[in-house]
């Protein structure tokens, strides 16, 4: 229970209820629906909510199980959309403001369309950080959204929508999206569980771009299991069997500057996964640089005619950023890649097919909604997360606990399509 709100069943749960007739789709969504009404006001973590919609798909669903068409784990589960993925007959607003909201969408996202095919019930769109480019979720142009577990922090960001909903018991999953951590982020300091997929696992199509050279789409859940049903529904990914991973912990970088609490938090969830191994995990240092100029050059080739025509349409400082992709060089841009492709290498050699880097998904909690906002906030929350978006490599982020009462996050790292290595070394963990 957060404040008072008790905290949406999983998946898997729903799923078996459904089979053994002591729970609805329809009970369930209208349970959720219910919620989101007495808490979205006070958390803003849904934009736009599909009340009608959403009963209408939920009591299809339950007319279809109780007929024996099964649409397999999803049927009937509701899903928090990210406010980034098209769907069919509403409006994309990617955060942004109203003057740049296109008309309703025509069809739907590739994600989406996958979720009505297995039977999910789509419960709205998902509160984002403005054009997905920030770590807070506060929005100059729809408010700031709220942590559950304490409605005067942030609840991290892109998919700061997304964590919040399930933390609260809003959704039972939810869809992010992940360019510098943007999954993995509020996931962490929500206590739910974020998986950003190796790049180009989860179909783009249809989603409001940041950068496409480092965007992932991926599921966030209540559990582990959760986030792997979602994760196999919304692409062509499989489990398959692996064998139990070594763990390896990273002698620097990813512990420096990080707050002790967390270090020993991580330390011992990762010992619980089994025998860890401690070694040098190279020099990241250059990635989050290499990052940054691979997102900016991206965004603002998407965003050009926009940051040229209506500068003050972009929120607090955000356009001043956006515009420094303006004074990337080409050379600049040609040694990013140079950077990315040598750590993809290394990365990928250093875990093989058998191991699993642990490392803090964030180095503190959440902070103060409108404290070191835009850039400074979001160099201190992607420091440790942006490298696996340069190298695209699969990253599942568990909640291990709380640091003065608020939640933090482990990421757990494995080489290029290796998501089932994850799924082993973490399939046995309960959400905190």
């Amino acid at each position: 229970m957060i404040d008072g709100v008790e905290t949406a069943t999983t998946a898997s749960d729903a799923a078996r209820r459904f089979r053994d007739g002591s729970l609805t789709p329809t009970d369930l969504t209208d349970e959720i629906l219910e919620r989101i009404s007495r808490e979205n006001p006070r958390l803003n973590a849904y934009y736009e909510v599909f009340a009608s919609e959403a009963r209408g798909s939920a009591a299809q669903a339950a007319r279809e199980l109780k007929q024996g068409r099964d649409r397999g784990p999803l049927h009937g589960i509701p899903v928090a959309i990210k406010d980034l993925f098209d769907v069919a007959g509403h409006v994309t607003t990617a955060g942004a403001h109203p003057g740049f909201h296109p008309p309703p969408a025509r069809v739907d996202s590739d994600v989406v369309a996958r979720l009505r095919a297995a039977g999910a019930v789509l419960l709205g769109k998902a509160a984002l950080h403005e054009w997905a480019f920030g770590v807070s979720t506060n929005n100059p142009h729809f408010g700031p959204t709220r942590n559950p577990h304490d409605a005067t922090r942030i609840p991290g960001g892109s998919s700061g929508g997304s964590g919040a909903a399930l933390a609260a018991g809003m959704a039972v999953l939810a869809l992010g999206t992940d360019t510098g951590g943007s999954i993995r982020i509020p996931a962490a300091l929500c206590s739910v569980v974020g998986l950003k997929p190796t790049y180009g696992l989860v179909s783009l199509r249809g989603v409001t771009p940041l950068s496409r050279s480092l965007d992932h789409g991926g599921p966030m859940a209540n559990s582990v299991e959760d986030a792997f049903l979602l994760l196999e529904v919304i692409s062509d990914f499989r489990r398959s069997a692996a064998p139990r991973p070594r763990i390896l912990i990273p002698r620097s970088f990813f512990f420096d500057d990080v707050d002790p609490r967390i270090v020993e938090l991580v330390r011992e969830a990762a010992s619980r996964l089994g025998e860890t191994e401690t070694l040098d995990a190279g020099n990241p240092e250059g990635t989050w640089d290499a990052n940054t100029v691979i997102l900016l050059s991206d965004a603002v080739a998407f965003h050009e005619q926009r940051l040229r025509e209506h500068p003050d349409w972009f929120g607090g400082a955000l356009a001043e950023r956006m515009s420094r992709g303006f004074e990337i060089r080409g050379i600049d841009y040609a040694r990013a890649r140079d950077v990315q492709r040598e750590w993809t290498e290394f990365l990928t050699a250093l875990l093989g097919d058998h191991s699993v880097l642990a490392a803090p998904t964030t180095p503190i909690p959440a902070t103060t909604i409108g404290d070191r906002e835009g850039a400074e906030l979001a160099r201190v929350m992607t420091r440790l997360t942006a490298p696996f978006n340069l190298a695209g490599v699969p990253v599942l982020s568990l909640p291990i606990g709380k640091v003065d009462g608020l939640p933090v996050g482990m990421q757990l790292v494995a080489a290029p399509g290796r998501e089932s290595l994850l799924w082993e070394a973490a399939r046995e963990t309960a959400p905190e």
